[in-house]
């Protein structure tokens, strides 16, 4: 290869690292800057001295300590895990059960009732929301756990996604699984569950990624103090009104952020390859 051809490569790769680099630092500098901030002497001023070095490990463990004993933020914690769990179950379960039909099997109006179904996914959230709240309330379901999670289970993407991986089982196991004597709800749950395994994971995490950070929704379903997600004290937090200084702010965001950044770095391949095959399957 000639000196010209290196050089050409070498300084493209140069270029690709420089670009990847500065879109890492923009990304993270936020959050390096909130922990910075945290994890400093109260009252320090941080825009008046910058740094890029936390200056008090001690300081920061104070403010979380008493964040999470003199707020309801553990309360709220507790809500929005089991709002996420919950929904995370019923995601998985309705989608898949959903996909295992349209993927599999052939039925009248199988073709039009997921078109519409895939239609609702340009429909905007702020078109539904009003008529969803209005049925909760009918429903008394204002306040509640199941206000908060049953609207959220039927999922569109999720189905959408499922279809994509089921539609690789070859069809030959279905009938093979049937010849055998296998129910329907056997070959769903021993045939065609354990094959999508990996998208099942990649849609639990995509879907407690969402649900972490859904504000909208438990802000109109959950008025009382009871029913707070962590999203909801995070902006008490972050009101004009609530008088806080800006490190308990900064602390209180953090806390939030610590879960789905713990989930995005230790699933980050999966979501990347799960979202890769659902676009080439089928």
């Amino acid at each position: 290869m000639s000196v010209p051809s290196l050089r050409r490569i070498s300084i493209w790769v140069v270029l690709k690292w420089a670009i990847a680099l500065a879109v890492a630092g923009i990304a993270l500098f936020p959050i390096w800057w909130m922990i910075n901030v945290v994890f400093a002497l109260p009252g320090e001023p941080v825009s008046l001295n910058p740094r890029l070095w936390p200056t008090s490990i001690p300081a920061g463990m104070e403010k979380i300590g008493l964040i999470l004993t003199e707020t309801d933020y553990l309360r709220a914690y507790t809500v929005s895990v089991l709002y996420a769990v919950l929904t995370i179950a019923g995601v998985l379960l309705i989608g898949s059960l959903g996909a295992f039909e349209f993927a599999l099997f052939e039925f009248p109006g199988r073709n039009l009732l997921f078109g519409i179904v895939m239609l609702s996914l340009m429909v905007p959230t702020a078109v539904t929301i009003i008529p969803t709240y209005l049925l909760t309330s009918q429903l008394g379901w204002v306040n509640t756990m199941r206000g908060l999670v049953i609207p959220g289970v039927a999922s569109a993407f999720g189905l959408f996604m499922l279809v994509q991986f089921m539609r690789a089982i070859p069809k030959e196991m279905i009938e093979a699984a049937r010849l055998d004597g296998a129910s329907h709800t056997q070959i769903y749950w021993h045939v065609a569950l354990p094959l999508c395994r990996n998208a099942l994971v990649t849609l639990a995490i995509l879907t407690f990624m969402q649900t972490w950070g859904n504000y909208m929704w438990p802000l109109i379903i959950g008025t009382k103090p009871e029913m707070y997600t962590v999203g909801q004290v995070v902006g008490m937090f972050n009101s004009p009104l609530s008088h806080q200084t800006v490190d308990m702010v900064m602390t209180a965001n953090l806390l939030a952020a610590i879960p789905p950044l713990l989930f995005f770095l230790i699933f980050q391949r999966k979501i990347v390859e799960g979202i890769a095959t659902s676009g080439t399957k089928g």
